[in-house]
C-alpha cells in the first residue's frame, strides 16, 4: 500500500489489505468510519493527524474495518464505505483550523462499491516544528506508536526539537557531500540541474524495485523535451542507481547530455559542453536553463511519488562556468555580463538553490521554484530579478 503512489490506488488494492492482513504500524491506519459531525472523531482525526506527521508520515485509510489477531496485532479487515461527498473538504477545513503549524497533507476518495474510501496522505514534519493539536482543549503533542496515537511526555518533546536542530546540520553536510561526489562524473559540462532529497537513503531507488525499464518509462511519460527525451530513455542500472549520456561514444566527462538517478533519490540533469571558440565568454541562455529545471523538477517528482518520498527535496542549479560568461535573453540588446574580464570564475560562486521544496505540494508547474532559482541568477549580474 505504501509503495503505490496515492492516485494509482484502486478498490482491488483495497481489498488486498484484508486478504492479506495487512497490519496497522507507525505510517499505516485504518479507521472504520469518519463521522465529523461527532466532536469526538473530529478532535480524534486531528490528533491522529498530528501523531503521523510528528512521526515518519504515512496514511490513514477512513472506510477500512480494523480486527484483532490472537498474537494481538491489528490488521485490515472489511472495506466500510464512506457516503459523505464532502467528507474530505470537512476534514481538511478541521484540520487546518486546529493544528500548528499547519500540516501538510493530501486527501483522495478511492471509489468502491457503495461509496469511497478516503485516503488522507499525510507528510511528516521533516526538519520543522512539531505540529501541536490547538482545538478542542488539547494543546498537546502525538506521536505515533506502533499501532496507535501516543501523547508525548516533555522529555519526549525536548529530545524530539534537540533532534530537529542536530538532524539538520547533519542532512546539510551529507547532502553537500552527495553533491560534489556526483559532480565529479561530468566536470565539464556548462550547468547541472539537482534534486536532492533531505531523507534520501541508500535503497530509496532501489533498482530491483524500479526495474531495468526506468528509463523508457521516463521517456514514455512525456516529461523531456528535445534530446533529453532520448538520453533519459537510455538510462542503465549501475552500481549506485541508473545513468546515462550523450554522445556515448565519448568519455563521460565530455559527454554534451547527462542523466542519473541515484539510489538516493538524488537526480542530476546536466547540459552544454563548456568548450567555445570564444576565449573570453561562454553564452548561457534562461531559457535552455528553465528546460532542464523543469525537466530534473518533473523527474523527481516522478520518481519519489514512485517510491512514496513525502519528504522536502533541496534543489540546486549549477553553472559551472570556468571562464566569464554572459547571461542571454530575449535575443535583443538587453544582453549583460555576469563576470567581467579574462580571469576564471570560481565555480563555487554560481551555485543557487533552494534549500526547500515539497514536490506534491508544486501543482501544474513548478514556476514558484524556477523563478526563485532564476532570480538568483540574475542577481549574480547585479539585477533585481529574472524577467
Amino acid at each position: 500500500m505504501l509503495r503505490l503512489s496515492l492516485d494509482e490506488i484502486e478498490e482491488k488494492d483495497l481489498q488486498a489489505l484484508e486478504k492479506n492482513e495487512i497490519p496497522e504500524s507507525i505510517r499505516l491506519e485504518f479507521k472504520r468510519q469518519l463521522d465529523l459531525d461527532d466532536k469526538k472523531q473530529k478532535a480524534e482525526a486531528a490528533k491522529d493527524v498530528s501523531a503521523m506527521a510528528n512521526t515518519a508520515g504515512g496514511r490513514i485509510l477512513y472506510g477500512v474495518d480494523e480486527k484483532k489477531l490472537p498474537n494481538g496485532s491489528t490488521v485490515a479487515s472489511s472495506i466500510c464505505p464512506l457516503a459523505d461527498g464532502a467528507v474530505d473538504s470537512r476534514l481538511e477545513d478541521i484540520l487546518l483550523g486546529n493544528m500548528f503549524p499547519r500540516p501538510r497533507f493530501r486527501t483522495r476518495k478511492v471509489s468502491v462499491s457503495g461509496g469511497f474510501v478516503l485516503v488522507v496522505e499525510v507528510y511528516p514534519a521533516y526538519g520543522g516544528d512539531l505540529h501541536l493539536v490547538t482545538g478542542f482543549k488539547e494543546n498537546r503533542f502525538y506521536r505515533r506508536g506502533e499501532q496507535r496515537t501516543v501523547l508525548m511526555t516533555e522529555p519526549e518533546i525536548r529530545e524530539a526539537y534537540a533532534r530537529i536542530a542536530a538532524s539538520r546540520l547533519a542532512l546539510d553536510a551529507a547532502m553537500q557531500e552527495a553533491v560534489s561526489s556526483e559532480l565529479e562524473f561530468v566536470r565539464n559540462v556548462l550547468h547541472s540541474a539537482l534534486v536532492v532529497p533531505w531523507y534520501g537513503h541508500r535503497d530509496l531507488v532501489n533498482p530491483r524495485h524500479f526495474g531495468s525499464s526506468l528509463g523508457l518509462e521516463l521517456a514514455n511519460a512525456g516529461l523531456f523535451p528535445g534530446e533529453w527525451h532520448s538520453v533519459v530513455g537510455r538510462l542503465r542500472v549501475v552500481s549506485d542507481g541508473y545513468r546515462a549520456y550523450s554522445p556515448e561514444d565519448a568519455p563521460i566527462r565530455e559527454c554534451a547530455y547527462y542523466a542519473s538517478i541515484r539510489r538516493t533519490g538524488l537526480v542530476h540533469l546536466a547540459h552544454g559542453l563548456q568548450h567555445t571558440t570564444n576565449k573570453d565568454y561562454v553564452w548561457l541562455n534562461p531559457g535552455e536553463a528553465s528546460k532542464i529545471l523543469t525537466a530534473v523538477l518533473s523527474t523527481a517528482r516522478y520518481i519519489l511519488d514512485k517510491a512514496a518520498y513525502w519528504g522536502p527535496v533541496r534543489v540546486e542549479y549549477r553553472l559551472n562556468a570556468q571562464q566569464p560568461f554572459h547571461l542571454e535573453y530575449g535575443g535583443k540588446s538587453r544582453d549583460f555580463i555576469l563576470a567581467t574580464g579574462r580571469k576564471p570564475v570560481d565555480i563555487d560562486r554560481y551555485v543557487h538553490a533552494v534549500p526547500e521544496v515539497t514536490l506534491k505540494e508544486q501543482s501544474g508547474s513548478f514556476d514558484t521554484v524556477l523563478a526563485e532559482l532564476m532570480d538568483q541568477v540574475y542577481q549574480t549580474g547585479g539585477q533585481e530579478h529574472c524577467p
